[in-house]
Order: C-alpha cells, then sequence, then structure tokens
C-alpha cells in the first residue's frame, strides 16, 4: 500500500508541474532509466517447509527500452524490455541481491502530454549471492503506467507491476514501482 501512495503522490505532482505542450503519441525508440522497487511475499512448496511463508523487499537501479508505435491520435502500442539490479532485505541470506525483468507490451491512451495505460509480460526475477547460489524464476502478470512525455522527446513514467514466478520450492508473489525518466527518439 505505501507504494501505491508514493506512485500516486508521483503522479500529482508530475501532472501539476509539467509543462502543458500538446503532445501526441509518435512512434520511436525510447531509452529510459531510474529507481525499482519490489515486494515479496512466498511460501515454501517443499517438505519439510510446505507452507512456512517468507517475505522480502529490494530496491535499487532499473534501465529499459521500448519502442512506442502510434496507432491514432491518442493510442499507441510499445513492446518493451525493463531490468533492474536490486539489493534486499528481509528473510533472505544477508548479501543477496535480486534482479528483476519485464518483456512486455503496453497499450497507452492520451490526453495531450499524459499518456495512461496497461500492460502485461513475462516477468522474471534472479536471487544472486546466497548460499544455494544463483536461483531464477519466471512468470506472467500485468500492471499499469503513467506518464507525461514532452515533444522534444523528455519523458517520465511512473510504472506499478504485480506478478507470480514459480521457483522449483516456492511460489513468490511480487508488487513494485518503477520510476523513469527518458528519452524519446521521434
Amino acid at each position: 500500500m505505501k507504494k501505491l501512495k508514493v506512485f500516486g503522490l508521483v503522479v500529482i505532482v508530475s501532472t501539476t508541474m509539467w509543462s502543458q505542450a500538446e503532445a501526441r503519441p509518435e512512434s520511436g525508440f525510447g531509452l529510459f532509466g531510474g529507481f525499482a522497487s519490489h515486494s515479496a511475499d512466498g511460501t515454501f512448496t517443499i517438505p519439510p517447509f510446505t507452507g512456512t511463508n517468507f517475505s522480502y523487499s529490494s530496491s535499487g537501479l532499473s534501465i529499459g527500452i521500448d519502442y512506442q508505435i502510434a496507432m491514432g491520435e491518442n493510442i499507441s502500442f510499445s513492446p518493451f524490455l525493463v531490468s533492474s539490479s536490486e539489493g534486499t532485505s528481509g528473510d533472505l541470506a544477508s548479501g543477496v541481491d535480486a534482479g528483476h525483468g519485464i518483456l512486455g507490451i503496453q497499450l497507452r491512451y492520451w490526453m495531450e502530454d499524459l499518456f495512461l495505460g496497461g500492460h502485461f509480460g513475462n516477468y522474471s526475477e534472479v536471487l544472486s549471492g546466497g548460499p544455494g547460489g544463483d536461483i531464477s524464476a519466471s512468470g506472467f502478470g500485468f500492471g499499469f503506467i503513467v506518464g507525461l512525455e514532452q515533444e522534444s522527446g523528455l519523458f517520465f513514467s511512473g510504472q506499478y507491476d504485480t506478478f507470480t514466478v514459480n521457483y522449483s520450492d516456492a511460489d513468490v508473489d511480487l508488487t513494485g514501482i518503477r520510476l523513469h525518466i527518458g528519452y524519446r527518439w521521434k
């Protein structure tokens, strides 16, 4: 819930501070970077730990690319790839780092320079530095995005995600936010 409050605050502040240019969706390649934070709740699925719950959180840097395809005056479609490297805290062993990635598609609705959208895709998580070595899992999930893009190509976005990944010994439900600033070549 705390992440949603932060996300909402970013949306309100950015919409009041951003210029009111008459931007429309334009096709082009975008590169962006920023901050990511995730929360995880899991349940072990192997004996003797079956049913034992655990949780952890992570935060760090995020980077991504997309290619926006304008589909009209107010609609755009964007395949995207995002990755983050994050330090963890909680029920994981000390020194474990998390990597989170998304390969997905977004559909955006534009209102001048403000866009709102939804997305779905394949999410992945890699936990490294633990006593058992690196482990990874993936699963499908969805989320939403809100952002502002100037005619110059500079943009700012906030993204919320929810997804589940399945390890061989645990199922993990994750939620996350990403705050990005980027540039689109049009």
